[in-house]
């Protein structure tokens, strides 16, 4: 997996994508919706944004507090929080992170999500 960097400026070098929505059609298959950070465009998951999203160029990520995820992230993400929380100027100033960064699995061909250490592919992932 390729982790997007973190400190300095090289973060303005990877652009944000968020899946917005995530919806069953008829047949069950499910249907993304993908938005950069800046809310321009919408975009589905292409076979070149899985490229990008593999070399690193892109980030993509789910929010917790999407109402279209179907397994229970709540406590799991508040679990999270609570043992990575960050007082960065000593003044009980905290920072956490609510967005989940999704991946491209090779072994199982197909976008997926770590929580816990247990993999979900986005089709597991959502309702």
């Amino acid at each position: 997996m390729q982790s997007a960097v973190w400190s300095g400026n090289a973060l303005h070098k990877v652009a944000k994508y968020y899946i917005t929505s995530a919806k069953r059609d008829r047949n069950g298959k499910l249907d993304i919706t993908i938005m950069p950070a800046s809310g321009k465009r919408k975009l589905s998951p292409t076979r070149e944004l899985i490229e990008q999203l593999q070399e690193g160029k892109i980030q993509l990520l789910i929010l917790t507090n999407q109402p279209d995820i179907a397994i229970d992230v709540p406590q799991k993400v508040l679990d999270n929080e609570n043992r990575y929380v960050i007082d960065f100027d000593k003044r009980g100033v905290k920072w956490t992170m609510r967005d989940l960064p999704v991946f491209y699995n090779n072994l199982r061909g197909e976008l997926c999500v770590e929580i816990d250490k247990v993999t979900y592919t986005l089709d597991e992932f959502f309702k």
